[in-house]
């Protein structure tokens, strides 16, 4: 990465990723998230080929009662405010950060040598802001994602000292990965609530139905699934599903109870991909590829449950090939934790 490129982006960062006061009196509530994401994870399978290990941090405010009282670096209020999120009265708003850092590798990490037909080692870590507008049964979101791919994300690194602390092989393949390049995507979802069936006086049965498009050199996708989910805390959730639970802005971002909830989901998804930076390679020069399987799917199963300020979810998924030749099918889990206030 060219040094002067590097420092003006350090220089630029805080002023783009800052936002603005949150507004007085305007968030029902407030939430913070860390998970950790490994193969290790998998309920099946363990291995560290495919995607190996990711580790997050989110924060979000709920409850808005008007679009324009989200707090957001002003550039990005800028373009979203002609969007489709800032349409109508009678909604709920709530806004999402995240920082992540990914890692990648193939089959084979103690082998110091290229394998041109397993994935390429990668590392992405990457910025996130999403934007929630929320019906009665229905939700928009929007997010963009900014970052880096390759020896500046510190996946190298990261990895390197997580094995080293957990007597795990020692990773040799890292002088193979990606170049560095920064990266985009900005992605669209819709999150429609088809129906609800009470088993009890608190426990609901609900299926929810999800469309996505996005389109970036990190990654460019469209896809939809449907999820089902049976718990006591449903109804002022549904906005916040995802297919995979760790990557949702949050399970419990619009309640926080004083009783202990739980709820558990089982989902099915499919996508065309179009592009995937971590398989194909850097988009402007040369670097390790492999053949990007276009037609993916993947199912997941997860649990959450909370109690008072805390909350914890667990999820674990199972997927097809993403590229061809792909020793093993993915596979991964992820654990979050959550303080509400």
């Amino acid at each position: 990465m060219n040094k002067a490129w590097l420092i003006l982006l350090i220089m630029l960062l805080p002023k783009m990723l800052s936002a603005e006061p949150l507004p007085q009196n305007t968030a029902k509530g407030s939430w913070y998230t860390l998970s950790a994401e490994n193969d290790a994870f998998g309920v099946l399978h363990h291995s560290d080929n495919g995607y190996s290990n990711g580790i997050s941090y989110s924060w979000g405010h709920v409850g808005f009662d008007a679009f324009d009282t989200l707090a957001m670096p002003q550039w990005i209020r800028a373009i979203s405010t002609w969007t489709w999120l800032n349409d109508g009265s009678n909604k709920d708003y709530a806004i999402a950060y995240g920082v992540a850092q990914g890692m990648y590798t193939p089959e084979e990490i103690e082998d110091p040598e290229l394998n041109p037909d397993d994935r390429p080692y990668a590392g992405t870590l990457l910025w996130k802001p999403e934007i929630n507008s929320i019906a009665t049964h229905y939700a928009n979101n929007m997010g963009l994602t900014l970052g880096v791919v390759g020896p500046a994300s510190l996946a190298e690194y990261s990895q390197k000292i997580t094995h080293k602390l957990i007597g795990a092989a020692e990773p040799q393949g890292w002088e193979h990965q990606i170049g560095n390049e920064p990266v985009f995507r900005v992605e669209a979802e819709r999150i429609q609530r088809l129906g609800n069936i009470s088993l009890t006086d608190t426990t609901i049965v609900d299926v929810l139905a999800i469309g996505e498009a996005a389109v970036g050199n990190l990654k460019s996708d469209i896809g939809g699934g449907l999820g089902l989910r049976i718990g006591n805390t449903l109804n002022n959730n549904f906005a916040f599903y995802h297919p995979l639970a760790g990557r949702a802005a949050n399970t419990f971002a619009a309640e926080r109870t004083n009783r202990f909830s739980w709820q558990f989901v089982a989902s099915v998804y499919g996508s065309y991909v179009f592009n995937d930076i971590t398989l194909d390679g850097n988009t402007f020069k040369d670097s390790h590829s492999v053949e990007l399987i276009h037609e993916q799917a993947f199912v997941s199963l997860s649990a959450a449950c909370s109690w008072y300020n805390w909350g914890i979810i667990f999820s674990t998924q199972r997927g097809t090939e993403q590229f061809e030749g792909q020793p093993d099918i993915t596979n991964f889990g992820a654990l979050s934790v959550t303080y509400n206030h």
